[in-house]
């Protein structure tokens, strides 16, 4: 029995390490051992990919999924970018500070596409402080990290292969770890999201809190959608979900996430303090128990 214990005790913390967390950041098998967060409800107004790494024909969300274990926040989308330099933004409310309307002074680390996005209005209580940028196009791919309160970026990795690159493993900069496949040919279409579930590659992210966003406050919102090339034109696929029958949105400064029944954006619940030691103490009394019977 004192055998069995111990072997729960080390098994449950490895799991406390590592949920949340899939096996590899492939961009493969989404949402494997973490939390689902959202099912787009909006058929995509931006084409239908015929999946290929290139994505021809369209770029779609179809899901979330994702976890917050210590200093780490892994999350997975599925879905896909065509390879035309379509933008796929992603905007983090995780620390004190940031722009619940989008100014136009914050830069992305490329040709600064994050600026047509100024004006664009976050839901009420969401104000994004830092962001990611996905590209690809012929020639090029890209992932970019912003800060919108210091208003700097970097790059987390790029190449020159365009989607010929594609998929990518496991490749790091500035804490971000992630993994992109690209060939998504299942989930929503331009008629229904009822298949947004069958999608099972897409993005695959595992961030450093302390390294990325400098520390943690609070519990951590994700808001995402995907934009024209050059940021100025939003689709309908958005973060959260518009509803069924829900347009191409069209300008960021008329966009305002308000009119739109509730939240576009998810959370990552912080645990409270206490609750693995709570869980961990348990099993250490019972072994004490067992031990002196």
């Amino acid at each position: 029995m004192r055998f069995r214990v111990l072997t729960a005790l080390f098994v449950l913390g490895v799991s406390m390490m590592a949920a949340g967390q899939s096996n590899a950041q492939d961009g493969m098998n989404l949402g494997a051992g973490q939390t689902l967060k959202f099912v787009q409800n909006t058929a995509t107004g931006f084409g239908n990919s015929t999946g290929t790494q290139a994505s021809l024909g369209g770029s779609e969300i179809n899901a979330v999924w994702g976890d917050v274990a210590g200093s780490t926040l892994s999350f997975s989308v599925s879905g896909n970018l065509e390879a035309n330099f379509n933008k796929y933004f992603m905007f983090f409310d995780a620390v004190a500070g940031g722009e619940n309307v989008l100014l136009n002074d914050n830069v992305d680390g490329g040709f600064n596409e994050v600026q047509a996005l100024a004006g664009l209005t976050f839901d009420n209580g969401f104000t994004a402080d830092h962001g990611l940028r996905l590209e690809v196009g012929s020639g090029f791919w890209g992932l970019r990290a912003f800060d919108l309160i210091n208003n700097t970026a970097f790059t987390v990795a790029s190449g020159g292969g365009g989607p010929a690159d594609l998929p990518l493993n496991a490749l790091t900069g500035g804490g971000v770890t992630f993994g992109w496949d690209n060939s998504n040919a299942l989930g929503i279409d331009g008629a229904s999201a009822a298949g947004a579930l069958t999608a099972t590659t897409g993005w695959e992210f595992v961030i450093n809190i302390n390294t990325l966003f400098g520390g943690l406050v609070q519990d951590i919102g994700l808001a995402g959608f995907i934009t024209s090339g050059d940021g100025t034109f939003l689709s309908n696929q958005v973060i959260g979900g518009l509803g069924a029958g829900a347009p191409n949105l069209a300008g960021p400064a008329g966009t305002n996430f308000n009119q739109f029944a509730g939240n576009q954006f998810v959370v990552f619940s912080v645990p409270e303090p206490g609750t693995a030691s709570v869980l961990l103490g348990g099993l250490v009394m019972m072994l004490a128990r067992r031990r002196r019977s």
